[in-house]
């Protein structure tokens, strides 16, 4: 839960240093709603935090989305704790077939790709 309330302020901090408005949304789908004023755009996006200090080296990283995330939002923020990291996607972009997110590193904290008997 600690890790989840970081995440959010962290991302929605970074949105807004880019002039973003955003807010929280609850029980619709999606964590955050974003809408840029000069753009006119607006994302809802489901926030899913990870921590790589729990994890052994060279593993996968995943996190799953429910049929209602998968649904409602447009975007995927995948905020990667203690680097302080977010990757931002189109949903489309980077849900696997079994609606998952996926993000992999190696030992030394590189993005890399799926191991070939990944099951995604």
């Amino acid at each position: 839960m600690a890790l989840e309330k970081v995440g959010r302020a962290r991302v929605a901090y970074m949105l807004q240093q880019r002039g973003w408005q955003v807010g929280e949304a609850f029980d619709d789908g999606y964590d955050l709603l974003a809408y840029h004023p000069k753009n006119k755009k607006v994302c809802l996006i489901e926030l899913k935090e990870m921590d790589t200090e729990n994890r052994s080296a060279g593993v996968n990283l995943t996190a799953p989305l429910t049929e209602t995330e998968i649904d409602t939002c447009t975007h995927i923020i995948a905020y990667l704790e203690p680097q302080g990291w977010v990757f931002i996607a189109k949903k489309k972009n980077v849900l696997t077939p079994g609606g998952n997110i996926f993000a992999a590193l190696d030992e030394s904290g590189n993005l890399r790709q799926p191991k070939k008997k990944s099951k995604k």
